[in-house]
């Protein structure tokens, strides 16, 4: 972290930290190099302030502020991805999830698990190691890659010609919109009327908005 943050007087930076606390928001050099960059060849980001909420209300704050202060926002996960979907341009707010790691709820009998995004996808399956169930989809990043970022790619892995890539493993999600509303998009009781809105958001590279709480269905592990 830069020391004290020299630029306080910025009033974004200050409403951020005013969100969060100093200790979870910086415009340091160094972590901007960072988050400028993820795991594919492309080069040219350009990231502003990092952010790291650790819940729903703390992401809803930070696309407030966004929108207050007219500021383009990226959100960020384990930054596994090989296709650039989040290196930054123009000094965005970086939106990162990696703190939102826990495992909130697994119902057995239902075979739903309600994780946060930034639950990597093997700390999950060992989690469930004992129960007869996994969460299926398997990309080579599966070691660190994140649930959200599954989502947000709509991953799959070696395992998908059988079980279907992630858009088949998720059941419900809770969003912050890009006006910092909140709402629930599918569900764990059957299929939801109306337009599959929840299809729509997985996949949606995170241009839909930031999936803060997601519903992931459980597989049988192979016999």
């Amino acid at each position: 972290m830069r020391k004290r943050h020299q630029k306080l007087k910025d009033p974004l930076l200050k409403a951020l930290i005013r969100a969060l606390d100093e200790n979870r928001v910086t415009d340091g050099a160094s972590a901007r190099r960072i988050y400028s960059k993820d795991g594919s060849v492309m080069e040219g980001g350009r990231a502003g302030i990092i952010c790291f909420p650790e819940d729903t209300s703390e992401v809803a704050a930070c696309v407030s502020i966004a929108k207050e202060f007219d500021r383009e926002f990226v959100t960020r996960g384990a930054g596994t991805g090989l296709a650039g979907g989040s290196v930054p341009c123009n000094d965005p707010i970086m939106i990162v999830t990696t703190r939102m790691n826990k495992i909130i709820d697994v119902d057995l009998k239902k075979r739903i698990a309600w994780v946060q995004p930034g639950v990597v996808n093997l700390d999950l399956s060992n989690s469930l190691k004992g129960t007869g169930l996994h969460f299926a989809p398997d990309p080579s990043s599966q070691q660190a890659c994140t649930i959200g970022g599954n989502v947000a790619n709509n991953s799959g892995g070696p395992h998908c010609l059988a079980y279907g890539v992630t858009n088949s493993h998720v059941a419900a999600l809770e969003v912050v919109l890009p006006d910092a509303s909140i709402a629930q998009l599918g569900t764990i009781e059957g299929e939801a009327g109306g337009y599959d809105l929840r299809g729509v958001f997985v996949g949606g590279e995170g241009t839909l908005g930031v999936a803060t709480l997601i519903a992931v269905r459980l597989t049988e592990d192979p016999p």
